[in-house]
């Protein structure tokens, strides 16, 4: 949790709050091998886990796209027998630049929260999302040890902006999360008679379902 106290110790100071984003989501993993291999299909199933972050929101001034930089903490645990029954436990620690754009409202040029947009709700807080980042893994297990990985992410997904007031924002949405960088590192895979069956490069995509909240104190500007 250190690392994402420093995540998130940063971030605030360098937005002072005005803008503020944080949102919660649970978490669906699957990892994905770079061989088609019966004996590491199931090395690596997971439970549904959980993801917080906290992100600064701006925009374009006269379209209807903004951005949402964003640091992220997830966790994760595989099923109890997945290695020798051993449960083992994944920490994520992640940036990603969110781009949302609205399709729907696209040249809106009011500066001002979704509550004080006019037109329907779809219209106005239906976004599509694009998320260019970058994560580090951090898995460990009783006595395991692993050489975690790390690298590029790429995503997107669908929310819809509920205004509540001009203060406050709420978001439900839908995204997913491909990491191009491998979860471990030269992953040694064997038999059940202990021969190596090769090195194994396992990469992890996330499917995730939350809500955000979004926090704006500029009212001087709108």
């Amino acid at each position: 949790m250190s690392r994402l106290f420093i995540f998130l110790l940063l971030l605030s100071s360098a937005t002072g709050f005005a803008q503020l984003a944080v949102s919660a989501s649970a978490n669906f993993n699957q990892t994905r091998w770079d061989v088609s291999d019966e004996s590491v299909e199931n090395l690596l199933d997971w439970k549904a886990g959980n993801e917080v972050s906290v992100g600064y929101w701006f925009r374009l001034p006269e379209k209807r796209v903004e951005f949402l930089p964003t640091v992220y903490f997830a966790s994760s645990k595989t099923d109890d027998n997945v290695v020798d029954r051993t449960q083992i436990q994944l920490r994520e620690y992640g940036f990603e630049f969110k781009v949302n754009v609205y399709p729907f409202d696209f040249g809106g040029d009011c500066d001002c929260p979704t509550f004080g947009k006019q037109g329907p709700q779809l219209q106005k807080g239906f976004y599509l999302q694009l998320s260019p980042g970058y994560a580090v893994y951090d898995l460990n297990g009783e006595g395991f040890e692993f050489d975690s990985g790390n690298g590029f992410t790429y995503g997107g997904g669908v929310g819809l902006d509920i205004g509540l007031s001009n203060l406050l924002t709420i978001t439900p949405y839908a995204n997913a999360r491909v990491g191009t960088g491998p979860l471990l590192d030269d992953l040694v895979v064997t038999d059940v008679n202990g021969q190596s069956l090769g090195v194994r490069e396992p990469k992890l995509t996330t499917f995730q379902v939350g809500i955000r909240a979004l926090f704006r104190f500029d009212h001087r500007r709108y």
